[in-house]
């Protein structure tokens, strides 16, 4: 599974990525169905052209067995592709002007009490403020990955495993971790500059490489890397 993440100032359009992307993993098919290495030929094509389901969740019409999902925060413009479903979800931690660190975290808290699952709450509540963002991406993750979006449902789901509610394990320190909930597979990030990612799929041996597109400044490029989790 590819992640792709691109400078969210690099004046591309979305459609644009997604598709400079997708030729850059190797998608892409021939006008027959047939596959196709990726190339100019296929630059233009009409396969890139996105659509929507009835909920919002974008796909190609033209390649039914590539899905992928998008999400933005701040700097960063992040899209994955898989074989099956899939969901993707960046969120940069913001504190607000003159806020102090716990001061942030009690806001942050205080939003988990309201939007999420009584379990994620009390395990954020210990230590808000990176817990927020690990909790926020996965449940945003997922409702992508089932293309339900968020809705009034979104507290009805819990994403925390048993060990981290026991304390058997506490994965806020870690650069990156997955764990299993709700039937599916999350892998969560740190990205540099103070950016949660989480990819959510049923892959059970996921295996995730991040990207970063030769366009991205060159601040960015060396920083890439692929981890098997």
């Amino acid at each position: 599974m590819i992640v792709f993440v691109f400078r969210a100032d690099d004046r591309q359009t979305r459609e644009e990525r997604l598709r400079e992307a997708a030729l850059l993993a190797g998608y892409g098919k021939k006008a027959d169905g047939s596959p196709a290495a990726p190339g100019a030929d296929l630059w233009e094509s009409d396969i890139w052209r996105i659509a929507r389901t009835k909920r919002g969740k974008p796909y190609f019409p033209g390649q039914p067995g590539l899905h992928f999902s998008i999400s933005h925060s701040g700097s960063f413009w992040v899209c994955v592709f898989s074989g099956q479903a899939v969901g993707i979800d960046i969120q940069k931690h913001v504190r607000r002007k003159g806020e102090s660190a716990r001061a942030a975290a009690c806001r942050l808290g205080r939003m988990a009490e309201r939007f999420f699952h009584p379990a994620e709450a009390e395990w954020v509540l210990e230590e808000s403020y990176e817990r927020f963002f690990r909790i926020w991406t996965a449940k945003e993750s997922f409702v992508k990955y089932t293309g339900e979006g968020i809705d009034t449902n979104f507290g009805n789901f819990c994403l925390v495993p048993e060990e981290w509610k026991t304390g058997k394990y506490s994965p806020a320190e870690q650069e990156s971790l997955s764990w299993e909930a709700e039937g599916v597979r999350f892998y969560s990030r740190r990205l540099l500059g103070g950016y949660t990612l989480c990819v959510c799929s049923q892959e059970t041996e996921m295996s995730v490489e991040i990207r970063w597109p030769e366009k991205i400044s060159d601040n960015y490029k060396e920083k890439r890397d692929k981890i098997d989790r």
